[in-house]
């Protein structure tokens, strides 16, 4: 990549990561690379593919398309994937401030949407409220823990309910429909996964006050 410069010193650790996280600086003449220890396993061409795109993003270079889609297919893996969910379950920390809201239970909307929309067949995972009122991320689903988390933002009188219930609704999809690998691809929102999103009969309403936040 830089042929005729010297090679600066090279440090290289591996670090205990919840996901296949790596980095690369360069400070004052050494590369310093810290890489999750979850490659430290990794295929030795994995390992030299992973070296070209890190030090291709370092100097600003083309990556290339083979050494990119060797790593992509190592990474999406279902021996990989499954070691990320268990590190993430072991090491990953998830604050929990509990479903009771001020205006709004948590667990008590989730039953009621687990009647109405699932038969009650859906197991209730860990419900909490978010610690500040997001307005970035409003609610999301963590299969790690099990955990769906809802912005403080909906438990306000000025927050309807039917918004509330529409997003709640959304993160119980992720339960019945979990994230699938396509190829090298993870698909979040499958075609039956937004069919049956389309049933929430506020879906119009909840989405207007949701773009006004």
């Amino acid at each position: 990549m830089r042929p005729r410069a010297p090679m600066p010193p090279v440090v290289v650790r591996f670090r205990r990561f919840t996901s296949l996280n790596t980095t690369i600086r360069l400070r004052q003449g050494k590369i310093l690379v810290s890489l999750s220890d979850l490659l430290e396993g990794a295929p030795e061409t994995v390992v030299r593919a992973i070296a070209h795109i890190l030090l291709a993003k370092l100097y600003k270079k083309p990556i290339d398309a083979a050494q990119n889609l060797r790593y992509k297919r190592f990474a999406a893996s279902a021996t990989v994937s499954h070691q990320i969910e268990l590190v993430r379950t072991a090491r990953g920390r998830k604050r929990y401030f509990g479903p009771q809201g001020r205006y709004y239970h948590l667990e008590e909307v989730f039953d009621s949407l687990n009647a109405r929309f699932f038969n009650g067949l859906l197991g209730r995972p860990e419900l909490t409220w978010s610690e500040h009122h997001a307005k970035r991320s409003l609610g999301h689903y963590d299969a790690a823990h099990n955990t769906i988390v809802v912005s403080r933002v909906f438990d306000r009188p000025s927050s309807p309910r039917y918004a509330l219930e529409y997003l709640l609704y959304h993160e119980m999809l992720h339960l019945k429909f979990p994230v699938r690998m396509r190829g090298l691809r993870r698909c979040v929102h499958p075609a039956e996964f937004k069919a049956e999103e389309a049933r929430f009969p506020q879906l119009a309403e909840a989405m207007a006050f949701i773009r006004r936040l």
